[in-house]
């Protein structure tokens, strides 16, 4: 594990909770390249997580899958792409969860703020300025998401 990937993992403990095979991220690089295709600039706990592990995730504590951000039909960089392109999203979103419901998980890329997007307005809230943030950091949401 380099110093980065120690330093993450002392803000977040994941290891308990993703340590099946199946989390192990094997292709780092690929995430960069989408990161960088995507034009956006995560913080870098956000780089850390998914350079570290493959999705998607499940827990039940929220009740929403979590998005792998390359791996899997749907996934970040898909979702990302239909907000942007039917529903306007800046491109300083990222997109986190399914969007089989009527709201999303959206990250911030910008301000590291994650914001819980319903279709019935909060788009418009969001794409506006004036929605507030549902969690401070990407950080505070992984470890509400995995109830940490």
């Amino acid at each position: 594990m380099n110093n980065k990937s120690e330093r993450f993992s002392e803000k977040i403990n994941l290891s308990e909770k993703l340590s099946d095979d199946v989390y192990i991220r094997a292709n780092k690089e690929d995430v960069l390249k989408a990161i960088s295709e995507l034009n956006v600039h995560p913080s870098e706990d956000f780089i850390q997580f998914y350079t570290l592990f493959a999705g998607p995730f499940w827990e039940e504590n929220m009740g929403i899958e979590l998005l792998d951000i390359i791996d899997d039909h749907n996934n970040i960089c898909s979702s990302t792409y239909i907000c942007r392109n039917e529903y306007g999203f800046d491109d300083k979103y990222l997109v986190l969860s399914e969007m089989n419901t009527s709201e999303v998980i959206v990250l911030d890329s910008e301000t590291d703020k994650v914001y819980r997007v319903n279709f019935e307005g909060g788009d418009e809230l969001l794409k506006s300025g004036n929605m507030s943030e549902e969690w401070s950091s990407f950080i505070a949401f992984l470890k509400e998401y995995f109830n940490l």
